[in-house]
């Protein structure tokens, strides 16, 4: 499997590239954060021992959202 200088492969570089054009990155970024607090709101008992890690990797997914939906913006 081939690599780009990013060290990802064609396929997934193709698939980011197709999320990006195909969907819109900022109502996937306000969907994600609604349905993340809403369970954080109805789950405030039992919540998971690895939370952080979770709201690490969501952090990052939204920050990448993010910068999708401004580079689409300016189109």
């Amino acid at each position: 499997m081939s690599k780009d200088k990013n060290g990802l492969s064609q396929e997934l570089a193709d698939k980011v590239r197709y999320f990006i054009q195909d969907t819109s990155p900022a109502r996937v970024s306000l969907n994600l954060r609604a349905l993340l607090f809403g369970y954080l709101r109805s789950a405030r008992e039992g919540l998971p021992v690895d939370l952080d890690m979770v709201l690490d990797d969501m952090e990052a997914l939204f920050e990448l959202l993010d910068v999708a939906a401004d580079e689409k913006r300016l189109k």
